[in-house]
Protein backbone atom coordinates (compact mmCIF):
# COMPACT_ATOMS: atom_id res chain seq x y z
CA UNK A 1 0.00 0.00 0.00
CA UNK A 2 2.88 2.36 0.82
CA UNK A 3 4.21 2.17 -2.72
CA UNK A 4 1.04 2.54 -4.05
CA UNK A 5 0.01 5.84 -2.23
CA UNK A 6 2.77 7.22 -3.58
CA UNK A 7 2.70 6.25 -7.06
CA UNK A 8 1.26 8.78 -9.10
CA UNK A 9 -0.05 6.32 -11.78
CA UNK A 10 -1.15 3.60 -9.88
CA UNK A 11 -2.34 5.66 -6.87
CA UNK A 12 -5.27 6.55 -9.74
CA UNK A 13 -5.81 2.78 -10.82
CA UNK A 14 -5.11 1.16 -7.52
CA UNK A 15 -6.61 3.49 -4.51
CA UNK A 16 -10.46 3.48 -4.53
CA UNK A 17 -12.21 6.82 -6.10
CA UNK A 18 -12.80 9.42 -3.17
CA UNK A 19 -15.21 11.15 -6.23
CA UNK A 20 -17.07 8.11 -6.34
CA UNK A 21 -17.67 7.82 -2.28
CA UNK A 22 -19.12 11.35 -2.15
CA UNK A 23 -21.28 10.75 -5.26
CA UNK A 24 -23.22 7.04 -4.03
CA UNK A 25 -23.65 9.04 -0.60
CA UNK A 26 -24.83 11.79 -2.24
CA UNK A 27 -27.27 9.53 -4.24
CA UNK A 28 -27.65 6.80 -1.93
CA UNK A 29 -31.64 6.25 -0.90
CA UNK A 30 -31.78 5.12 2.34
CA UNK A 31 -30.09 6.10 5.70
CA UNK A 32 -28.75 2.19 5.81
CA UNK A 33 -26.90 2.48 2.05
CA UNK A 34 -25.52 5.90 3.32
CA UNK A 35 -23.99 3.71 6.38
CA UNK A 36 -22.63 0.91 4.48
CA UNK A 37 -20.79 3.12 2.29
CA UNK A 38 -19.10 5.65 4.79
CA UNK A 39 -18.51 2.68 7.15
CA UNK A 40 -16.97 0.63 4.38
CA UNK A 41 -14.97 4.13 3.33
CA UNK A 42 -14.06 6.04 6.63
CA UNK A 43 -10.06 5.64 7.88
CA UNK A 44 -9.27 4.45 4.37
CA UNK A 45 -7.19 5.97 1.79
CA UNK A 46 -8.98 7.65 -1.27
CA UNK A 47 -8.46 9.46 -4.83
CA UNK A 48 -9.59 12.47 -5.35
CA UNK A 49 -9.96 14.41 -8.52
CA UNK A 50 -11.38 17.92 -10.19
CA UNK A 51 -11.43 19.32 -6.66
CA UNK A 52 -12.01 23.25 -7.16
CA UNK A 53 -10.85 25.08 -4.71
CA UNK A 54 -13.47 27.56 -2.72
CA UNK A 55 -11.83 28.15 0.44
CA UNK A 56 -8.15 28.70 1.20
CA UNK A 57 -7.09 29.72 4.60
CA UNK A 58 -3.34 30.03 6.00
CA UNK A 59 -2.86 28.93 9.27
CA UNK A 60 -0.27 27.46 11.76
CA UNK A 61 -0.14 24.27 14.50
CA UNK A 62 2.90 23.55 16.92
CA UNK A 63 4.65 26.46 15.09
CA UNK A 64 4.25 24.57 11.47
CA UNK A 65 2.41 26.15 8.58
CA UNK A 66 -0.70 24.42 7.22
CA UNK A 67 -3.27 25.41 5.06
CA UNK A 68 -7.21 24.61 5.49
CA UNK A 69 -9.40 23.93 1.95
CA UNK A 70 -12.73 23.60 1.43
CA UNK A 71 -13.42 22.33 -2.22
CA UNK A 72 -16.02 20.80 -4.16
CA UNK A 73 -16.60 17.27 -5.33
CA UNK A 74 -18.34 18.15 -8.86
CA UNK A 75 -20.01 15.46 -9.80
CA UNK A 76 -21.87 15.45 -6.14
CA UNK A 77 -21.64 18.93 -5.23
CA UNK A 78 -20.35 18.16 -1.92
CA UNK A 79 -17.81 19.68 0.30
CA UNK A 80 -14.35 18.02 0.61
CA UNK A 81 -12.51 19.91 3.79
CA UNK A 82 -8.74 18.77 4.48
CA UNK A 83 -5.77 20.54 5.91
CA UNK A 84 -2.57 20.04 4.20
CA UNK A 85 0.78 19.83 6.18
CA UNK A 86 3.19 18.23 4.59
CA UNK A 87 5.78 20.20 3.13
CA UNK A 88 5.48 18.82 -0.68
CA UNK A 89 1.95 19.03 -1.00
CA UNK A 90 2.64 22.63 0.48
CA UNK A 91 4.81 22.98 -2.22
CA UNK A 92 2.96 21.72 -5.01
CA UNK A 93 0.09 24.13 -3.89
CA UNK A 94 2.74 27.02 -4.21
CA UNK A 95 4.21 26.06 -7.51
CA UNK A 96 3.98 28.64 -10.05
CA UNK A 97 0.95 29.24 -11.28
CA UNK A 98 0.14 29.00 -7.46
CA UNK A 99 -3.04 27.58 -6.45
CA UNK A 100 -5.91 29.82 -5.92
CA UNK A 101 -9.87 29.82 -5.66
CA UNK A 102 -11.27 28.55 -8.01
CA UNK A 103 -8.51 26.51 -9.16
CA UNK A 104 -8.69 22.40 -8.82
CA UNK A 105 -6.14 19.87 -7.29
CA UNK A 106 -5.89 15.98 -7.28
CA UNK A 107 -5.90 14.85 -3.60
CA UNK A 108 -5.40 11.33 -1.82
CA UNK A 109 -6.41 11.03 1.24
CA UNK A 110 -8.22 8.98 4.36
CA UNK A 111 -11.57 9.83 4.88
CA UNK A 112 -12.96 10.74 8.08
CA UNK A 113 -16.57 11.53 8.53
CA UNK A 114 -19.19 12.98 6.50
CA UNK A 115 -21.95 15.22 7.48
CA UNK A 116 -24.99 14.85 4.91
CA UNK A 117 -26.76 18.05 6.07
CA UNK A 118 -24.33 19.58 5.85
CA UNK A 119 -23.16 17.65 2.64
CA UNK A 120 -19.86 18.16 4.33
CA UNK A 121 -16.47 14.99 3.63
CA UNK A 122 -13.66 15.86 6.26
CA UNK A 123 -10.57 13.98 5.09
CA UNK A 124 -7.28 13.92 7.14
CA UNK A 125 -4.28 13.10 6.36
CA UNK A 126 -4.14 14.33 2.86
CA UNK A 127 -1.21 14.78 0.21
CA UNK A 128 -1.96 17.03 -2.55
CA UNK A 129 -0.87 14.82 -6.58
CA UNK A 130 -1.02 17.62 -8.74
CA UNK A 131 -2.95 20.78 -9.66
CA UNK A 132 -5.79 19.39 -11.66
CA UNK A 133 -8.75 19.59 -14.63
CA UNK A 134 -12.42 21.35 -13.32
CA UNK A 135 -13.95 18.16 -15.15
CA UNK A 136 -12.87 15.30 -17.27
CA UNK A 137 -11.52 16.23 -20.01
CA UNK A 138 -12.86 14.54 -23.12
CA UNK A 139 -10.63 11.97 -25.33
CA UNK A 140 -7.23 10.87 -24.56
CA UNK A 141 -5.61 12.45 -21.20
CA UNK A 142 -1.88 11.90 -20.49
CA UNK A 143 -0.27 11.83 -17.47
CA UNK A 144 2.38 14.56 -18.12
CA UNK A 145 -0.87 17.13 -18.85
CA UNK A 146 -1.90 17.36 -15.07
CA UNK A 147 1.67 15.97 -13.90
CA UNK A 148 5.09 18.02 -14.09
CA UNK A 149 6.30 15.13 -12.64
CA UNK A 150 5.08 12.95 -15.47
CA UNK A 151 7.49 11.29 -17.97
CA UNK A 152 7.54 12.82 -21.79
CA UNK A 153 10.53 11.55 -22.58
CA UNK A 154 12.79 7.85 -21.71
CA UNK A 155 16.50 7.80 -23.41
CA UNK A 156 18.35 4.26 -22.90
CA UNK A 157 20.84 4.62 -25.43
CA UNK A 158 23.77 5.97 -23.07
CA UNK A 159 25.26 3.96 -20.14
CA UNK A 160 22.69 5.07 -18.07
CA UNK A 161 18.73 5.03 -18.62
CA UNK A 162 17.25 8.62 -18.17
CA UNK A 163 13.66 9.15 -18.29
CA UNK A 164 12.41 13.41 -18.85
CA UNK A 165 9.24 15.27 -17.01
CA UNK A 166 7.34 17.36 -17.69
CA UNK A 167 9.11 19.84 -15.78
CA UNK A 168 12.08 19.26 -17.89
CA UNK A 169 10.93 18.81 -21.48
CA UNK A 170 12.74 22.14 -22.83
CA UNK A 171 16.29 19.91 -22.47
CA UNK A 172 14.51 17.29 -25.39
CA UNK A 173 15.73 20.75 -27.91
CA UNK A 174 19.20 20.08 -27.66
CA UNK A 175 19.60 16.18 -28.10
CA UNK A 176 20.65 16.56 -32.04
CA UNK A 177 23.19 18.52 -30.79
CA UNK A 178 24.16 16.72 -27.80
CA UNK A 179 24.72 13.33 -29.42
CA UNK A 180 26.54 15.25 -32.73
CA UNK A 181 29.07 16.62 -30.09
CA UNK A 182 29.50 13.86 -27.31
CA UNK A 183 28.04 11.19 -28.17
CA UNK A 184 24.60 9.06 -27.33
CA UNK A 185 26.48 8.57 -23.49
CA UNK A 186 27.15 12.19 -23.76
CA UNK A 187 23.70 13.17 -24.24
CA UNK A 188 22.60 10.43 -21.24
CA UNK A 189 25.21 12.80 -18.87
CA UNK A 190 24.39 15.53 -20.01
CA UNK A 191 20.38 15.32 -19.10
CA UNK A 192 21.56 13.61 -15.84
CA UNK A 193 23.61 16.79 -15.03
CA UNK A 194 21.03 19.43 -16.44
CA UNK A 195 18.30 17.17 -14.20
CA UNK A 196 20.85 17.31 -10.78
CA UNK A 197 21.29 21.05 -11.29
CA UNK A 198 17.26 21.75 -11.48
CA UNK A 199 16.78 19.38 -8.75
CA UNK A 200 19.76 21.30 -6.41
CA UNK A 201 18.08 24.88 -7.26
CA UNK A 202 14.31 23.92 -6.46
CA UNK A 203 15.12 22.64 -3.43
CA UNK A 204 17.39 25.93 -2.64
CA UNK A 205 14.61 27.62 -3.12
CA UNK A 206 11.85 25.45 -1.70
CA UNK A 207 14.37 25.86 1.60
CA UNK A 208 13.60 29.71 1.56
CA UNK A 209 10.20 29.81 1.79
CA UNK A 210 8.84 30.59 5.09
CA UNK A 211 6.34 27.43 4.69
CA UNK A 212 9.29 25.00 4.65
CA UNK A 213 11.22 25.87 8.19
CA UNK A 214 10.66 27.95 10.56
CA UNK A 215 13.90 29.15 12.86
CA UNK A 216 11.69 29.58 15.95
CA UNK A 217 10.43 26.52 15.85
CA UNK A 218 12.24 24.44 18.75
CA UNK A 219 11.87 20.15 18.42
CA UNK A 220 9.69 19.25 21.74
CA UNK A 221 9.62 15.66 22.19
CA UNK A 222 6.33 16.00 23.95
CA UNK A 223 4.95 16.82 21.17
CA UNK A 224 2.82 14.33 18.58
CA UNK A 225 4.20 14.11 15.07
CA UNK A 226 1.78 15.13 12.18
CA UNK A 227 -0.14 12.31 11.30
CA UNK A 228 0.55 11.06 7.40
CA UNK A 229 -0.65 8.61 5.19
CA UNK A 230 2.63 6.05 4.98
CA UNK A 231 6.51 7.16 5.28
CA UNK A 232 7.79 9.95 4.89
CA UNK A 233 6.52 12.44 2.15
CA UNK A 234 9.73 14.05 1.80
Amino acid sequence: MACLLFSGVLAQGAVPSGNEVARDLTFAKTATMRKMILDEARGKPHFFRYLQILEMEPGEEQGCPVINLTTCEPSSKMFIKFKVVKTISLGKLKEAPESKVGDAIAVTGNIQSADLVKHVMVVDPVIVRYKDLLARKGGKEMLQERDSSGIVYSFTGGKEPVNISKRDEDLVQYEDKMIAERGKDGWARFLLDEIAKRDKAEKAARAKLDIYKKETVTEDPKVPVQSVITGDED
